[in-house]
């Protein structure tokens, strides 16, 4: 695979990344809230649900959503009530210090950032007619692979991240610990409306 093809792939990944979606809500969201590091275990999980698509679409898989078959449904509505559960437990929470005092679930918060990428039709349509663009399948290599995984890593993980930095430094410039109550209701709000998309979505 050429130095070009892997530029290509990573400004794609970048701006695919950047566009605001259901996995931007929720990880700023949960930034806001939670702090940096709910964040970066959502993060850590978006990516991972990448390289499962990487390594599906690699190994020849390219009808992806039709290979899932009703499996793709059960998923979708899975991570779209595990974010509905999400947002009502912050509704229903007791109001506490934004990132200190509130013990972060890590696995949790991999889980949901797997679900959510897993879920996104968005996602699949972008690893079954513009992944291959870029990339020749039936002839990617190891070393190819481990370098398309990297991509992904990078394009993905610093963008997804970098909103998650933004989300928590803001609610501290903002002194936000004062209106966490309000705070946490309406990031309760936008996480349930998060997992509400997900499941009309199609």
């Amino acid at each position: 695979m050429s130095f070009e093809g892997f530029l290509g792939l990573f400004i794609a990944m970048v701006v695919v990344a950047v566009i605001p979606g259901p996995a931007v809500l929720t990880i700023t969201t949960a930034s806001v809230t939670g702090g940096f590091k709910r964040g970066l275990y959502m993060t850590i999980g978006l990516v991972l649900a990448d390289y499962i698509f990487i390594i599906l679409a690699i190994l020849g898989l390219s009808h992806i959503s039709e290979l899932m078959g009703e499996a793709f449904i059960y998923v979708k509505y899975v991570c779209a009530a595990y974010l509905i559960w999400l947002g009502i437990g912050m509704w229903r929470a007791k109001p506490a210090a934004v990132g200190t005092s509130k013990r972060i679930n890590s696995h949790n918060d991999v889980l949901a950032g797997l679900l959510l990428t897993l879920s996104n039709p968005k996602a699949i349509l972008f690893y079954v007619a513009l992944f291959p663009a870029f990339v020749t399948l039936h002839s990617v290599r190891f070393f190819d692979m481990l370098a398309i995984l990297a991509c992904a890593t990078l394009a993905f993980g610093s963008v997804n991240l970098a909103y998650s930095y933004l989300a928590s430094h803001l609610s501290k410039s903002l002194n936000a610990n004062k209106q966490f109550p309000i705070l946490q209701k309406v990031a309760g709000t936008i996480m349930a409306s998060a997992g509400i998309s997900v499941a009309i979505q199609e």
